[in-house]
């Protein structure tokens, strides 16, 4: 992870989306078109879900994330994103 920070990017339907955990704030975010619709904090590693709801084609849609850690392998973890029914592809830039 960065030394602080983890974030990944993804693209839906002409929308940015990122995620980003931050270790010294505890929490994690999920941004849609750079607005904030979802926050939360933690208490150990910065695991766990989130859930915000943005507009999309006029209407409203949700918006998930789930973070987990994959082991020693991966100690940056594994971000899950998904837009309604539709699960995005994420890439890590820090």
């Amino acid at each position: 992870m960065g030394l602080f920070s983890t974030q990944w990017n993804a693209e839906f339907e002409g929308h940015a989306l990122s995620v980003v955990r931050n270790e010294l704030g505890r929490g994690f975010r999920i941004e849609w078109d750079g607005e904030l619709i979802a926050s939360r904090t933690w208490s150990f590693l910065g695991l766990g879900e989130l859930r915000g709801t943005a507009v999309h084609n006029g209407g409203p849609v949700e918006v998930r994330v789930v973070l987990s850690w994959e082991g020693f392998s991966n100690m940056d973890g594994d971000c899950t994103l998904t837009v309604g029914e539709t699960q995005v592809p994420v890439t890590q830039v820090r």
